[in-house]
């Protein structure tokens, strides 16, 4: 029997969010992996340096990509669904806005390169209502109660504390 032809190619959906905290600079990148049913595969936090608002959402997709990246040898990525809630980001990759700013034009030619890495990527934006786990793990790891220093990235949580975290964010 032939392996590969039972090896299939996955569809993920990636929800990414930056943080920042420019009197601790600091900033925080998050990323939250769906597979094809929308059930949580990975999640990844990492704190940063100093960074501003927009280098921090670049960030956060180009942390996403390396890791998938990684994982790509026990999953075989096929089309990646990026999820942004910021504008800029989603409008520069798709090459309806103009990249300017020196910094955002070095990140964005990075994660044009990852991107290449892939089969098919595409951009969308939501808004920030729609893309509160992320910005909260954002957040959780700029203030550093998240991934440790030593640990830069947390992978597939229990399955307990995912449900924990939407019925403690339902409540409140």
């Amino acid at each position: 029997m032939n392996n590969r032809k039972n090896k299939r190619y996955h569809k993920f959906q990636i929800s990414t969010d930056g943080a920042i905290r420019p009197d601790q600079s600091a900033s925080g990148l998050a990323a939250i992996v769906r597979d094809e049913r929308g059930k949580i595969r990975y999640w990844w936090q990492k704190r940063a340096g100093g960074m501003t608002c927009n280098e921090a959402e670049y960030a956060a997709v180009i942390f996403a990509l390396e890791q998938l990246l990684q994982i790509q040898g026990r999953e075989r990525v096929g089309e990646i669904v990026v999820y942004c809630d910021s504008r800029l980001v989603v409008d520069q990759m798709q090459g309806r806005a103009a990249v300017r700013a020196p910094a955002l034009r070095q990140a964005q030619t990075r994660l044009q390169k990852l991107v290449a890495r892939f089969k098919i990527v595409s951009f969308h934006h939501i808004s920030r209502e729609q893309n509160r786990l992320a910005d909260a793990l954002a957040f959780e790891a700029v203030e550093g109660w998240g991934a440790s220093k030593s640990q830069s990235s947390s992978e597939k949580p229990h399955e307990g504390i995912v449900e924990e975290f939407f019925s403690s964010w339902r409540s409140s």
